[in-house]
């Protein structure tokens, strides 16, 4: 039971019925779901939650140390209003993120639920698209229209219409992560799968979600899906094919998504502003280098979000919370790149977890996505994949010690520092461009 509540909590989440259908609005379904997964998963989330576990398990931990250093960032402002408040908030995202981990405790359910991910993806995109080409009116499903340039003949702007979703995906760049995710799992499904007809239904979605990238026209998800199947790609093949293969493939992915896609470059139209926007928040964050500038606070006091997520999490948290994000990640794609599971499913979809989460990297360094649900359903998938792998010799480093601790804290030195001299780089680039 506890499973199936977490897959209605998961259908909930992301096609948000609520804004569809007006005369259901209120009913707060979300908030009722989780409640009843809780109460059904209750002795498992008790469980995780042990310091054993979490010390078995230093993705968990990472979260929590990002949870409570965000927390932290705003009690030293003296502001105790608004870190209860953050609590409540994004306590709820965590909350979300111990129920995956937490009911994802067989291989088959972990199976299950990338399914689920790729139907519910499918009926998202459906609506948006529904949307798009005008067959449906929502007003929660318009796409938005974003100005990509003037023609200086004619004076007027030029324009691209974003397609959009409900909800968490009601930003294009957001709807087009979940699409590169549902690509990944929906390729999954059907590579795993023996029986033609059932590799063709789940290959069949896949054009479908690509059609869809296309019409956000978001470089960040386009960028997240180049990185997930590069990904991919190596897995399968080794570095010297997946090389071969990636050269044409890159600029012809380039050429097929053509316009605002396409313009991926320190002097493309947003590039620029959004590296400066990297290098006044790291100017910001020397004030207080430990506890950051305060969590929800970059957009504020720096005019936008950073569009960088890593970057967004030291600045705002500050250097021990941005080490806590940026561990989160680093521990998923490193344990699950190295683990060789004993288990034949799990052996079959570890190329594809690794393709998710770096995938989802890819689009996040240009985005700013700390505090949202995707971002630890992505975690989720990978801290569930390497708790059902148990521990094999080959994950013995894996586990939140000492050692572990200062490793971290030396990436996460050495990741800030480089974030710096690439923000100085891309400056200097685009001044001479």
């Amino acid at each position: 039971m506890d499973f199936a509540l977490f897959i209605i909590l998961n259908g909930v989440l992301l096609i948000r019925p609520e804004e569809l259908e007006p005369e259901i609005a209120g009913l707060r379904l979300y908030l009722i779901v989780i409640v009843l997964n809780v109460l059904f998963a209750l002795p498992r989330l008790l469980k995780t939650i042990r310091l054993s576990e979490l010390i078995a398990s230093p993705i968990c931990t990472c979260v929590f140390g990002f949870f409570a250093a965000g927390i932290v960032s705003q009690l030293a402002r003296g502001q105790i209003g608004l870190a209860f408040d953050f609590a409540g908030e994004f306590g709820k995202v965590v909350l979300y993120y111990l129920l995956l981990i937490s009911v994802v405790g067989t291989p088959a359910r972990l199976r299950s639920l990338l399914g689920w991910i790729v139907a519910f993806v499918v009926i998202l995109l459906a609506l948006a698209v529904l949307q798009y080409h005008e067959f449906i009116d929502c007003e929660a499903l318009r796409p938005t229209e974003r100005r990509t340039g003037l023609n200086e003949e004619t004076g007027e702007f030029f324009s691209v219409n974003q397609l959009r979703s409900t909800g968490i995906y009601h930003d294009p760049n957001d709807l087009c992560l979940i699409l590169v995710t549902g690509s990944i799992c929906a390729l999954f499904r059907g590579v795993a799968s023996t029986s033609l007809p059932v590799r063709a239904f789940w290959f069949t979605p896949i054009a479908f979600f690509c059609y869809g990238i296309a019409l956000t026209h978001s470089r960040g998800g386009l960028l997240g899906l180049m990185v997930a199947m590069g990904t991919w790609t190596y897995e399968k093949l080794g570095w010297k094919k997946a090389l071969a293969v990636s050269l044409p493939a890159v600029p012809a992915i380039m050429l097929a998504a053509g316009g605002r896609q396409a313009e991926i470059g320190a002097g493309a139209d947003t590039a620029q502003s959004r590296v400066q926007l990297w290098s006044d928040g790291l100017v910001a964050l020397m004030a207080n280098p430990l506890t950051g500038i305060g969590v929800q606070q970059y957009s504020d006091d720096l005019g936008n979000a950073a569009h960088n997520s890593f970057i967004h999490a030291y600045v705002e948290v500050g250097l021990l919370g941005g080490c806590f994000f940026l561990g989160a990640f680093v521990l998923s794609v490193t344990a699950v790149h190295q683990v060789r599971p004993w288990n034949g499913h799990l052996r079959t979809v570890r190329p594809f977890i690794l393709a998710v989460v770096f995938g989802y990297i890819g689009g996040v360094f240009s985005l700013s996505r700390n505090y949202v649900v995707p971002t630890y359903l992505i975690l989720g998938i990978a801290s569930s994949f390497l708790r059902l792998c148990g521990r094999p010799h080959d994950l013995s480093w894996y586990r939140f010690d000492g050692t572990l601790i200062r490793k971290l804290l030396v990436l996460g030195a050495v990741v800030f520092v480089a974030l710096k001299i690439v923000t100085i780089a891309l400056l200097a680039v685009g001044a001479r461009e």
